[in-house]
């Protein structure tokens, strides 16, 4: 995800992409996933185009899996989203190449955000400054690692 503020995404077509590796259990897993990539989008005043649900799809293998290779194909047949929102860069994948799957769809045209590593003041932070520069992120400790909508939803 690039380092800029919010303005860039106001008004950008999004799919919102909801992944559970547990086919049990998923439906909540997966509703709770799209709340918080709605809460985030319409304080933005982005437009959903589709929801992709995955359960039972594991993050592990492959790097590129067949689902993420359809959104690329809808990237280029249909040209209908500029923005792929997930709730967390688990969400992509658990394996090793965040960096590398991000540099395939921003090639492609597409922006990845992620709800959790969206910071209360309204500027995008990438995964690896995060990261980088020790921020929290999901399952932290310290308090402000979800924006205070995401929070309260969290709660839920």
């Amino acid at each position: 995800m690039d380092d800029t503020d919010n303005t860039d995404l106001r008004g950008k077509c999004y799919i919102a992409y909801a992944r559970c590796a547990s086919k049990q259990g998923s439906t909540q897993s997966l509703r709770r996933q799209l709340r918080l990539i709605r809460q985030l989008s319409d304080g933005l005043e982005m437009r959903c185009v589709d929801e992709v649900r995955s359960p039972g799809l594991g993050g592990h293998t492959p790097l590129l899996r067949w689902d993420l290779i359809s959104l690329l194909a809808r990237k280029f047949n249909q040209n209908d989203y500029d923005v792929l929102v997930m709730a967390d860069p688990a969400r992509l994948t658990r394996a090793d190449g965040i960096g590398r799957l991000e540099a395939i769809f921003a090639h492609c045209g597409v922006r990845m955000v992620y709800v959790t590593t969206w910071p209360t003041d309204g500027t995008a932070v990438s995964l690896r400054t995060t990261l980088s520069q020790g921020q929290p992120t999901r399952g932290s400790s310290r308090a402000g690692s979800l924006p205070r909508k995401a929070q309260k939803a969290k709660r839920r």
